[in-house]
């Protein structure tokens, strides 16, 4: 088990005073097996008026603020302990995808994530793709982890080329994009052949090699997806970004369909004209 220390600052600043706002957060981390929230604090400035913290149909913690008087910066800090254990490694499933699509297909609270979203559908050539990797009787988890691997080697990290917008399809095509991209790509892959997969946004731990930052998201937030494997393994993460099968380097803020599902920050605002949005995380083993 490894203990973490999570600091997570987003600030909007405004060209003019946002008169008035409402803000809906995914900034709580969830309870999952093998992660738990030991302390959590989310600060919120100016202090808004009104504030509620409830839990969302997939079960992520969601905040609802309201702020009713003009403010030139709207600050969200999150500070937090997770305890972190690593899963039991899987290499085999033991269980082939068909038989795992035919066992998700009625099953309650797994069913869902089969299906495609407006960021996840599918075409020829995702289809295309999926096949090209579970082939018939293949077994799901090498099947997945080839995928996985695949992904990793065929696109190219880079910033600033999509948008939240693009769709897994597109960025497939592009073999370019950041994280959500990558995820995506992957959920609309898998969904093709209707298995099911959801939706990871969370952090991955700073690593510093060379002085370079080892992971490909680190820093920021961060999307990886989550396969369902059968009943008798359940859901196991894979990081296609940075070709892991996830252990004990990541911590999982929400999950869902897709990203529009688990936004970490949204919301309306009147006034304020342009802003600008900056985002700072630190993810590092707590100190002893």
């Amino acid at each position: 088990m490894i203990r973490y220390r999570l600091t997570h600052r987003t600030t909007y600043t405004y060209q003019t005073p946002a008169i008035r706002a409402r803000h809906f957060l995914h900034l709580l981390p969830r309870v999952r097996p093998g992660q738990v929230l030991a302390a959590a604090t989310l600060a919120i400035e100016p202090a808004p008026s009104s504030r509620w913290d409830e839990v969302d149909y997939f079960g992520n913690h969601i905040t609802s603020v309201e702020l009713d008087l003009p403010h030139d910066e709207f600050i969200a800090t999150l500070e937090a302990d997770i305890d972190v254990t690593p899963p039991q490694p899987i290499a085999h499933a033991g269980i082939t995808w068909e038989a795992v699509a035919a066992a998700a297909a009625s099953a309650a609270g797994i069913a869902e994530f089969r299906l495609p979203t407006k960021l996840t559908g599918t075409d020829d050539a995702v289809l295309a793709y999926a096949q090209s990797h579970f082939s018939p009787g293949a077994d799901m988890m090498e099947a997945t982890t080839a995928m996985m691997r695949d992904l990793y080697a065929r696109f190219r990290y880079r910033p600033g080329s999509t948008t939240t917008t693009t769709t897994g399809p597109a960025a497939l095509a592009r073999r370019e994009g950041v994280c959500q991209d990558y995820s995506h790509a992957m959920l609309a892959s898998l969904r093709a052949l209707k298995l099911p997969a959801r939706y990871i946004s969370g952090y991955l731990r700073s690593q510093i090699v060379g002085g370079e930052t080892a992971y490909s998201g680190a820093e920021q937030t961060h999307a990886w997806v989550s396969v369902w494997l059968g009943w008798r393994h359940g859901w196991v993460d894979f990081d296609p970004t940075n070709d892991l099968i996830v252990s004990n380097e990541h911590v999982t803020l929400a999950w869902g369909r897709d990203f529009t599902d688990v936004s970490p920050t949204c919301g309306i605002i009147l006034g304020g004209r342009r802003h600008t949005l900056k985002v700072s995380v630190v993810l590092a083993p707590a100190e002893p």
